[in-house]
């Protein structure tokens, strides 16, 4: 949340100095300038962003080498690959899909038994033909269904985009696999997402209008 509120903090600067943009979630409490420095700091302290440079695609193998040194050298204990389309998945071509799918979420499970480190692997669901505006499963991310065959939790985030099936700020949260049952248990959330302050809050808890 400091970074959201950081981003907008800086957005909000920019548009008091060009009287020619609409101001942007005018009426939203402002942090104040030790408050942005502040969150950069523990941004700067608490995160470590793996990046390609170059004009090159990263494979898996890319990343979890950096992420290897992360754990070495900075202790990270956690790791977010994000997207899953956005690396390089060249493969030979006598491997299928599906074996080189297993392949990957092998190295990366692998990965996060031999460091301690936890590992969230985001990926979208391949587009949909006959989506009637609900929620997708596991099944449909693009790929392999190895995807929740493999995984220890799986989680699907779906918002709203339909007024007439609800609050097009509503967001659900649904646990549809877990492998330890006890961390937790399959079922469904709901969060209300404000758009100026880019926070998730829980439906009792969002400040109700009028």
């Amino acid at each position: 949340m400091w970074l959201l509120r950081s981003l907008i903090k800086l957005w909000d600067a920019g548009l008091k100095r060009d009287p020619r943009v609409v101001r942007y979630g005018e009426s939203v409490e402002r942090m104040s300038s030790q408050e942005f420095e502040e969150g950069k700091q523990w941004l700067s302290d608490t995160f470590f962003l793996i990046r390609c440079e170059n004009d090159c695609l990263p494979n898996i193998d890319w990343v979890l080498s950096l992420a290897k040194a992360a754990v070495l050298r900075h202790g990270v204990n956690g790791l977010v690959i994000d997207p899953y389309n956005e690396l390089d998945h060249q493969r030979p071509s006598s491997q299928t899909e599906t074996e080189y799918v297993s392949q990957m979420l092998t190295k990366i499970k692998r990965f996060a038994q031999h460091h301690s480190c936890h590992v969230w692997f985001v990926a979208h669901p391949r587009q949909l033909h006959h989506w009637v505006g609900g929620p997708p499963n596991l099944y449909d991310i693009s790929g392999s269904a190895h995807f929740i065959n493999k995984c220890d939790n799986g989680i699907v985030i779906h918002r709203n985009r339909d007024p007439s099936a609800g609050p097009v700020d509503q967001v659900q949260v649904c646990v549809r696999k877990v492998r330890n049952k006890v961390s937790g248990t399959i079922g469904d959330a709901f969060l209300s997402y404000d758009r100026v302050t880019g926070e998730f809050m829980d439906i009792d808890e969002h400040p109700r209008k009028g």
